[in-house]
């Protein structure tokens, strides 16, 4: 019986989709039910693909595999791989060993290598590999496999979805190392974690609830940096060191402003303060004269300041679910932005933005607007315009006039 049940729960955890396979297995539904023949059926036939896709690859030339795709859940055993030394992308899944060994890896061409969803305590990776990108995701690590730091070429490390702490010392080895990402950990960053991602380019470290920042958070060298779904609410003085950073995200943390220790981050092209608990945009954030996209939305934002008409390079501007009730005239001055979100306000009326010479995605949903733009209609380029949840009182004639701009535009009242 314990077998049986065992049996069940794996193939109900399990996607039911073999990756390698032409003919997938569908996923069961969350309403369908399944004997235990049936599942056993399943069950079968997945493992029969998988030997037939092995067979296919023992029988192919080994010189002429450059990709890897292979899902281990119903491997009893690792195949041998080390022939296959022409492969340049290896992804495996689903691998449930103690160690896994450097034969997978043996290829002199090897430079992009995916394990996710193994479970395994450690992984040998050979010297002198050529690894460039590494994607050790929802492996249950709870510290990063020592051996990586043969990988010598390593460009960018996805540690996404672990239980990682820590980071180690001889991280600072990896001297081709650019990005890294622990997104989905239990990090704890402290002072020495720091120290040791000084020489990184981009440092995502979203979801892993931190509630406070190090002092020297100031000695990064990064150019883009993601503290996305953490607990935030207030940045160190240090932080203003960082001024060389171009990309910086804050997506759902506690602040309840924007912090004075940006006010000379110029560089910036893209800054993200999504869900957050801001009121006000400070005047400061209009000089970051490089500024690309810009992204407020669920906020508690009542007004646009003037000083934002100066970030003449923005492109995305996302400032829905906001506290808006109106929109300065000199926002149609806004030549650059290409796409503009300002839905979910208390907006009762609006400037022509059919003058914004480059807006193409317009999305004014869920406000008082009694007039529907009309203008937009007209104007070259437009994609797409979403205006529904409106207090629009239209004709018959203003309606079918809608529905013929609708096979042009992507339009929605």
């Amino acid at each position: 019986m314990k077998s049986r049940i065992q049996l069940l729960i794996c193939l109900a955890i399990s996607c039911a989709f073999f990756s390698c396979s032409t003919r997938p297995i569908a996923k069961p539904s969350y309403l369908s039910y399944y004997t235990e023949e049936e599942f056993q059926e399943m069950y079968e036939k997945a493992r029969a693909e998988e030997r037939a896709y092995l067979q296919k690859l023992e029988n192919s030339d080994p010189d002429s595999v450059i990709l890897l795709n292979l899902d281990f859940t119903y491997l009893d055993t690792v195949p041998d791989l080390s022939k296959y030394n022409k492969v340049r992308i290896a992804t495996f899944s689903g691998i449930e060993a103690n160690k896994v060994d450097k034969s997978l890896f043996l290829s002199d061409s090897l430079e992009i290598v995916t394990l996710n969803g193994c479970s395994f305590r450690n992984i040998d990776f050979p010297e002198d590999n050529h690894i460039e990108r590494l994607n050790l995701t929802n492996c249950q690590l709870t510290h990063i496999p020592t051996s990586v730091r043969r990988c010598k070429h390593l460009k960018d490390l996805n540690l996404e979805g672990n239980q990682i702490r820590h980071i180690p010392r001889w991280i600072m080895e990896l001297d081709s190392l650019e990005e890294i990402s622990l997104n989905f950990n239990q990090l704890r960053l402290n002072k020495a974690d720091i120290r040791h991602l000084t020489q990184v380019k981009r440092i995502l470290l979203g979801g892993n609830g931190i509630e406070k920042l190090p002092k020297n958070i100031g000695r990064l060298q990064c150019e883009s940096m993601n503290m996305a779904k953490n607990k935030l609410h207030s940045l160190p003085k240090s932080f203003a060191n960082l001024n060389q950073l171009k990309v910086l995200v804050f997506y759902e943390n506690d602040f309840e402003e924007i912090p004075d220790v940006l006010v000379d981050f110029k560089n910036l092209r893209h800054l993200d303060f999504y869900k957050n608990h801001i009121k006000e945009i400070p005047d400061f954030v209009g000089n970051m004269e490089n500024m690309q996209q810009l992204f407020l939305s669920f906020n508690q934002i009542e007004e646009i300041p003037d000083t934002l008409r100066n970030l003449k390079r923005l492109k995305y501007f996302y400032i829905h679910h906001n506290e808006l009730h109106f929109l300065p005239e000199w926002i149609t001055e806004m030549d650059s932005i290409e796409r503009f979100g300002i839905g979910f306000n208390h907006l009762l009326n609006l400037p022509d933005v059919s003058k914004m010479k480059s807006l193409k995605d317009f999305d004014c949903e869920h406000n008082l607007l009694e007039r529907f733009p009309w203008e937009l209609l007209e104007k070259p380029d437009m994609e797409m315009i979403n205006a529904r949840n409106n207090d629009f009182n239209l004709s018959d004639e203003e309606k079918m006039r809608l529905i013929k701009a609708s096979k042009t535009i992507n339009l929605a009242y």
